[in-house]
């Protein structure tokens, strides 16, 4: 009996397993513990009480040198950006004078993602440059009551500056916040800010390569940037609820990190979009999905001398075709937009040479003869041989969209011959 016992207590002491007793001792000494307060957050993470006018908030704050780089990019390269390229990630004219000294960097944490008026930001980080320094304002909520004098602080900090920069900032962060200050009877701060949201700058120019866009898979894919020691975002609510019922932060040093870091990236990201752009002009972006996409962000801008020129140096250098295709596309219409008229029937033909069967140039090539080269013969035979390849597609397989195409053309070729037959008539009734 006392060789089995003794093994017993050898194979608990091994694998760390304790007794009920010793399990209910622990939690006792761990209540007592959260009780004493050697587990909040002042004891764990250093910062400061900020006193309000009926309440006080718990405030770390944070210096980061400029000269630090974040993954791969200086902070400090964000003075070297160029406005314009801001406001056109942005799809903003109003950001055309971007200045990253008069910007606040802001990102909350909060209670849910809801963003209904029962829904708290708990955490709220304000990022703002001065001088060669980042400083990074955490503005921690210890309890509910602490929001006023929160808001308070958040409010005044934002009055200094006049625009906002976030991460899907415009359809969270910032409209929660604005409930916020209303449901506490002050006056939104946020409503005079300009706003540059990341998230939708980052789509437009990097999701074609990352397909996810998510602020950790853009910072591991555009900044070099890896977290380590981090948390999930999902867990981070629990964390808090967890904090007020317990009173035991230690989980909240994490946290912290994670929402810091966020701040961070903003003024990274911020810069890196800038520097995309200028590479993209200079010809020197790694990636052909990068240089189509803002082909494609300037299009939709109407910058259209920019895209032919952006779209040109990408057809010298970039050899696959769906990328090729699509270039030659955005190229064609920006030289139509223009008025480029020789320019784009070449364009055309070229991507005729290369993609025979492309419908889209085919229509394009027979409006042209139509219209501007009034080449009725020349559209009629394009006409015909884009309907005798489609006719031919369509019997093998069934595309709606080759059956408009199909319809297009011969809406057009009827009308060219009626005009053909004008014309012959015409020449014969002529004395």
């Amino acid at each position: 009996m006392s060789d089995l016992k003794d093994k017993l207590a050898s194979i608990l002491t091994r694998h760390d397993v304790v007794t009920g007793r010793e399990l209910r001792r622990r939690l006792e000494e761990l209540q007592q513990r959260r009780a004493a307060g050697e587990y909040e957050i002042d004891k764990v993470v250093p910062g400061e009480l900020v006193q309000g006018k009926d309440s006080a908030f718990y405030l770390v704050r944070t210096q980061i040198p400029m000269d630090t780089s974040h993954g791969v990019i200086p902070l400090n390269t964000i003075h070297q950006i160029i406005p314009e390229h801001i406001a056109l990630a942005a799809c903003d004219p109003e950001l055309e004078d971007f200045d990253p000294t008069k910007t606040i960097f802001f990102d909350v944490e909060t209670t849910g993602l809801a963003g209904g008026t029962g829904t708290v930001a708990f955490l709220v980080g304000l990022g703002y440059i001065k001088g060669e320094v980042l400083h990074v304002d955490q503005c921690f909520l210890r309890d509910f009551d602490d929001e006023p004098a929160m808001l308070d602080y958040t409010q005044e900090v934002l009055k200094r500056y006049e625009t906002i920069v976030s991460y899907n900032g415009k359809s969270f962060d910032v409209p929660l916040l604005r409930t916020r200050f209303i449901q506490n009877r002050l006056r939104p701060a946020t409503e005079r800010l300009r706003q540059l949201d990341l998230l939708h700058a980052s789509r437009r120019l990097w999701k074609a390569r990352l397909a996810d866009c998510s602020l950790r898979n853009v910072e591991e894919g555009i900044l070099g940037f890896r977290r380590h020691g981090d948390i999930p975002s999902e867990e981070i609510p629990e964390i808090w609820l967890e904090y007020l019922r317990t009173r035991d932060a230690r989980k909240l040093d994490r946290v912290f990190y994670h929402h810091r870091m966020d701040v961070v990236s903003l003024v990274a990201l911020t810069s890196r979009l800038s520097q995309n752009i200028s590479a993209a002009h200079e010809n020197r972006l790694e990636y052909a999905e990068d240089h189509l996409s803002l082909i494609r962000l300037l299009f939709r801008q109407r910058a259209y001398h920019q895209v032919v020129e952006l779209g040109n140096k990408l057809l010298e250098t970039e050899t696959e075709p769906a990328l090729r295709c699509t270039c030659f596309e955005y190229v064609g219409f920006a030289l139509k937009r223009l008025g480029y008229w020789d320019e784009m029937e070449n364009l055309w033909k070229q991507l005729l040479h290369e993609l025979p069967n492309h419908l889209a140039a085919y229509l394009e090539l027979a409006k042209f003869y139509e219209h501007r080269a009034r080449d009725l013969s020349q559209a009629e035979q394009i006409c015909r041989t884009a309907l005798q390849f489609l006719e031919t597609r369509i019997a093998l397989r069934e595309d709606p969209l080759d059956e408009n195409y199909r319809d297009a053309f011969q809406f057009r070729l009827e009308r060219i011959q009626r005009k053909l037959s004008r014309n012959t008539q015409s020449f014969f009734e002529e004395p």
